[in-house]
């Protein structure tokens, strides 16, 4: 699923997010904002991110509180998922988001933190993304005991190949591709409830 930048160019045909991404806000960010809330409604757009907080970007913080608590609203609002982006905040994230009650499924993007940070999102009942960063290995201590229905997978246009991450995924969990490939398929319809073609 494509990942669309709000201010970034047009929203595709085919399924999508959309969101105003913590590294590119524009000015107040109204602007945007405005566009976020009419391209949502979109069937194709399934759900609302990349956004979030990121502590090394330029975007001011309070800024960035200001349209990701907008966004975490917008999602409930129109019952479509959050992606989120985060970057040495997932205290404040976490608090955020449990402060403005989102009541749809939370997707953490490109996850690659410590086995504690895992765990505290996943009590939450929220999912974890894994790109690239796995195939360090320096993770397989967490991809071993991830629950198969809180994950899915990425490449962050990476030059990566998703194959690639999905391979070494089985390979330290001792699964099979098929398997892997079903569990996925089926969380990706639970989550953004759409059924992907075969």
């Amino acid at each position: 699923m494509l990942n669309c930048i709000i201010g970034k160019g047009a929203i595709p045909e085919t399924i999508c997010s959309v969101g105003i991404h913590p590294w590119y806000v524009e000015g107040d960010g109204n602007t945007q904002w405005a566009l976020l809330k009419q391209q949502a409604t979109s069937t194709q757009v399934l759900a609302i991110g990349e956004c979030g907080l990121d502590k090394l970007t330029d975007t001011p913080w309070d800024k960035q509180i200001e349209i990701f608590e907008c966004q975490i609203l917008l999602a409930n609002k129109l019952q479509k998922p959050l992606i989120i982006h985060c970057v040495r905040a997932f205290q404040e994230t976490m608090t955020m988001l449990k402060a403005q009650k989102v009541q749809v499924p939370v997707l953490f993007h490109g996850f690659n933190k410590k086995k504690e940070v895992a765990q505290a999102l996943l009590r939450q009942g929220y999912y974890l993304s894994l790109g690239s960063a796995i195939l360090k290995g320096q993770m397989d201590d967490i991809l071993i005991d991830l629950p198969l229905e809180k994950i899915f997978f990425e490449t962050d246009d990476k030059s990566t190949n998703v194959v690639d991450i999905y391979s070494y995924f089985c390979t330290v969990r001792k699964i099979s591709m098929d398997d892997l490939r079903q569990q996925i398929s089926k969380n990706f319809q639970n989550v953004f409830r759409y059924t992907l073609s075969a």
